[in-house]
């Protein structure tokens, strides 16, 4: 596992979340350089443990822009720029339940997910570059038993499969 360091502004974006309540989660690449998966990326990806009701985002961004960050919002959750740093911060995942929550780990403020549910993260996205990222968490030590299950709860199992096949050759 690496060492998570987050940027002045990202750190300051993290408080001002959680002096609102809210348990913030980092996801995206950022969130898999935690387990040495690497793949540059500009942007960091938030995740908030509460869905984006109309007064959740009015709350959120009166907070940020307060702090003096520019806010736009987007079909997905909030675009931040923090300091001429990219922030988006999406509603929470279907999948982030107490099971999900309990196998993060903290650091910096932030949870981490597990590498099986940012392996459940990247097959709910879909984009091209999830699926290269899933090749490299794929190789990971993973919970197998966990990952099959949370696969087959969040309908993604026949994706899990064939990437799994492509990776390892074989049938997980």
């Amino acid at each position: 596992m690496t060492k998570l360091k987050l940027p002045p502004s990202v750190r300051r974006v993290v408080e001002i979340c959680r002096s609102l309540g809210f348990r913030v989660f980092l996801i995206g690449a950022r969130a898999l350089e935690f387990y040495g998966v690497v793949r540059h990326t500009a942007d960091w990806d938030l995740a908030i443990d509460q869905p984006f009701t109309v007064e959740v985002r009015d709350r959120l961004t009166e907070a940020l822009r307060s702090a003096g960050f520019a806010v736009q919002w987007r079909k997905w959750g909030l675009y931040v720029d923090a300091a001429g740093v990219h922030v988006d911060i999406n509603y929470a995942p279907l999948i982030l339940d107490s099971e999900f929550i309990s196998r993060c780990r903290e650091a910096e403020g932030v949870f981490i997910p597990s590498p099986e549910d940012l392996v459940i993260l990247k097959l709910a996205s879909g984009e091209r570059k999830d699926v290269e990222d899933l090749k490299k968490l794929l190789r990971l030590p993973l919970d197998l038993t966990y990952l099959r299950r949370r696969a087959f709860q969040a309908g993604l199992d026949r994706e899990l499969w064939k990437i799994w096949r492509r990776v390892h050759g074989t049938r997980l």
